[in-house]
C-alpha cells in the first residue's frame, strides 16, 4: 500500500489542524477532486433533512454493502470508537484543502486526544441525562458519515472494509432537538456540540459590544452553515419558515413570509398574501430602505403576535427563544404604543392582550412590558381589580455561551447586513397590501417601505410577527419617565400578584407573592360558581 502522507511541515506552517496517522494511505485524484468540490452533485441532494438522509443512505448501502448499520442501532460511545478509527486513518491532504477553503467539512479539534476528551465529557453528562443520548447519537452519525466520506482516502476505506468495520447510516428523520436544563452547564455543553452555538447574543448584547466577536450575526450564506439548525421540529413549510442558511435551495422572494399563527401545527396560520414584483437585480437599490431602526423612536400604531416557548399553563410568562423546539405560546397583542431608546438600552410596549384558554372567558387585559438593561418587568392588569407583575432576567436561562448570559434590548442596526431578496406586494396584517422590500437575516425576515423608508413588517416563526404602520413613527420619546424601573406596581405593596420580584421590585428568582390569586382566577374561569 502507498506510504503515509502526513505533510507535517506544511500543516504546521499553515497553522491548520493536524491529526497525524501512521500508515494512512494517500488520497488519490478522485479523493482530492471530491474534497475540492464544495457543492454536492445532484444525486447526493435531497429536499429536507429526511429526504437527504435517505438519498445518502442509498449511496452508503451501494458502496458498503452489508457493512452498514442503522443509526438507531448504535450507541454514542460505539460511534465515537468508529470515528476514532477514522481519525487514525484520516488524510491530512484532504483536511488541508478544507482548512484552506474554510470548508465546513474541516475538522474542528486539533488532535485525536482532544476529540477523545470532548467525547468523554459528553458521555459523562449523557449517563445522567438520558434524554440527550438521541440528539448526541444522531449528531455523531452525521459526523461519522461525513468523516468516512470526506476525511479518508478510498484506499483507507478499502483497508477498513477488509477488516469488517461497520459503517453507520444517517438517521432518516428531522434533527432531534437538544434541550438542556437552564441550570445544567454540562447539558448546555453537550447541546453546543449538537446545535449551533447560541445566537441570541448576535442581536441582544449591549449595543456598545456589537462589533465584538460573537456579538453580531455571522454570514449565514457561508458554506459551513446549513439549516435548519434546530431540525425544524414542527415541520413548517417554506412559507412559514425559510432560514437564510437553507442551502438546497436557498430562500427566495415570497418565501418565509409567515403571518398570524395560533399553534405549532404548520397549517394553523393565516399566511400573508405575497406577489413577487422584482428580483434584486431588477430593483433600483437607491429606492430601497435598509431594515434599520431609529436609535430613538415612538410608534403609536404598532401590533404584533408574540411567540415563545411555553413555561406556564396560562402563557403569562414566555420569552422568544433561539430555536423552535418545545411547545410554543401564541398571543395576539394589540399594541397601544412602543417606545425605544438604544442610548438607554430601553424599550417599552403597552398592549391590549387577547387571552386564550380558560382565561379567555374573562375578556382581554392590558399589559406593559418594559425592558431596561438586562432586566424586564411585565405588568398585567387582570380581572376583578387584580394586577400582576413579573420581574425577569430574560437572558438568565436563554443563552448558553454568552460571557454573562444577559439579554439586552435589540441592536437598532442588528439587520444592517441582511440579505435583500427583492420587492413584493404583500398583504400586511392590519394595514392591507403594500409594495415592500424583503430582507432576510438568518431566521429573521424584514420588510421596508420604499416610500416612507420605514420598517413595516418583521417575522420570525418562533419569535413572532411585528407590524409598524408607517404613519405611526415618531423619532423621539417625549416622556423619558416611560422607562422608569422598577415600576411601582412591582414593589412590595404594589400588585397583588408579584412573581420573581423582591420588595424593591427587582428580579429575584425565588421570591413570589400572591400566587394563590392566580389559582383562584383559574378556578373561577373553570367554574362560574366560584366567587373571588
Amino acid at each position: 500500500m502507498p506510504g503515509s502522507q502526513t505533510l507535517c511541515a506544511a500543516a504546521a506552517a499553515a497553522g491548520m489542524l493536524l491529526i497525524v496517522a501512521a500508515a494512512a494511505p494517500s488520497a488519490n485524484r478522485q479523493d482530492l477532486q471530491r474534497a475540492l468540490t464544495r457543492k454536492p452533485r445532484t444525486q447526493f441532494k435531497g429536499e429536507g433533512q429526511e429526504t437527504l438522509s435517505r438519498t445518502l443512505n442509498v449511496a452508503l448501502r451501494r458502496s458498503e454493502g452489508s457493512l452498514v448499520r442503522a443509526c438507531a442501532n448504535w450507541t454514542a460511545e460505539e460511534l465515537q470508537s468508529f470515528m476514532f478509527r477514522v481519525l487514525e486513518r484520516q488524510s491530512p491532504e484532504l483536511n488541508a484543502i478544507y482548512e484552506r477553503e474554510k470548508d465546513r467539512r474541516r475538522l474542528q479539534r486539533s488532535s485525536a486526544d482532544e476529540y477523545r476528551r470532548h467525547w468523554e465529557q459528553a458521555n459523562d453528562v449523557v449517563r445522567r441525562s438520558k434524554h440527550l443520548h438521541k440528539p448526541l447519537r444522531d449528531s455523531h452519525c452525521r459526523q461519522a458519515v461525513m468523516w468516512w466520506t470526506h476525511h479518508i482516502s478510498e484506499d483507507a476505506r478499502h483497508e477498513l472494509r477488509r477488516g469488517g468495520l461497520m459503517v453507520p447510516l444517517l438517521p432518516e428523520e428531522e434533527k432531534a432537538p437538544c434541550q438542556a436544563l437552564a441550570t445544567d452547564d454540562g447539558e448546555h455543553s453537550v447541546c453546543l456540540g449538537v446545535e449551533q452555538e447560541n445566537s441570541c447574543d448576535w442581536c441582544h448584547s449591549l449595543q456598545a459590544e456589537r462589533e465584538q466577536p460573537g456579538k453580531h450575526a455571522p454570514n449565514a450564506l457561508d458554506p459551513q452553515f446549513v439549516g435548519p439548525d434546530d431540525g425544524n421540529p414542527h415541520g413548517w413549510d417554506r412559507q412559514r419558515r425559510c432560514d437564510q442558511d437553507y442551502k438546497s435551495p436557498p430562500c427566495g422572494i415570497c418565501e418565509g413570509v409567515g403571518g398570524v399563527p395560533w399553534s405549532d401545527a404548520n397549517q394553523d396560520i393565516h399566511l400573508a398574501s405575497c406577489t413577487p414584483l422584482k428580483q434584486p437585480e431588477e430593483v433600483d437599490m437607491s429606492t430601497v430602505a435598509p431594515p434599520i431602526y431609529p436609535k430613538v423612536f415612538t410608534n403609536n400604531k404598532y401590533k404584533d403576535v408574540l411567540i415563545g416557548r411555553k413555561q406556564d399553563p396560562f402563557c403569562f410568562k414566555f420569552f422568544p427563544e433561539n430555536n423552535s423546539s418545545g411547545v410554543e405560546c401564541y398571543r395576539a397583542e394589540d399594541g397601544i404604543v412602543k417606545y425605544y431608546d438604544i442610548t438607554k438600552e430601553a424599550v417599552r410596549t403597552d398592549y391590549n392582550l387577547k387571552m386564550n384558554g380558560a382565561f379567555g372567558l374573562f375578556g382581554n387585559i392590558t399589559s406593559t412590558v418594559t425592558h431596561v438593561g438586562k432586566y424586564m418587568w411585565i405588568i398585567n392588569h387582570l380581572w376583578f381589580g387584580m394586577d400582576q407583575c413579573i420581574c425577569t432576567d430574560p437572558g438568565r436561562d436563554k443563552c448558553t455561551h454568552a460571557p454573562n448570559c444577559s439579554s439586552y434590548v435589540w441592536h437598532y442596526n442588528f439587520a444592517e447586513d441582511a440579505q435583500y431578496l427583492g420587492r413584493e406586494r404583500i398583504g400586511v396584517e392590519w394595514i392591507g397590501e403594500m409594495d415592500l422590500d424583503h430582507f432576510i437575516l438568518w431566521s429573521h425576515h424584514m420588510w421596508t417601505d420604499p416610500k416612507s423608508r420605514r420598517l413595516v413588517r418583521l417575522w420570525k416563526p418562533w419569535n413572532g410577527l411585528q407590524i409598524y404602520d408607517p404613519t405611526g413613527w415618531i423619532d423621539s420619546v417625549e416622556d423619558p419617565s416611560v422607562f422608569e424601573t422598577p415600576p411601582p406596581l412591582c414593589k412590595k405593596g404594589g400588585a397583588k400578584i408579584r412573581i420573581q420580584c423582591d420588595d424593591d421590585g427587582n428580579f429575584h428568582p425565588k421570591m413570589n407573592e400572591g400566587l394563590h390569586y392566580l389559582e383562584q382566577l383559574r378556578a373561577a374561569a373553570a367554574s362560574p360558581s366560584v366567587v373571588i
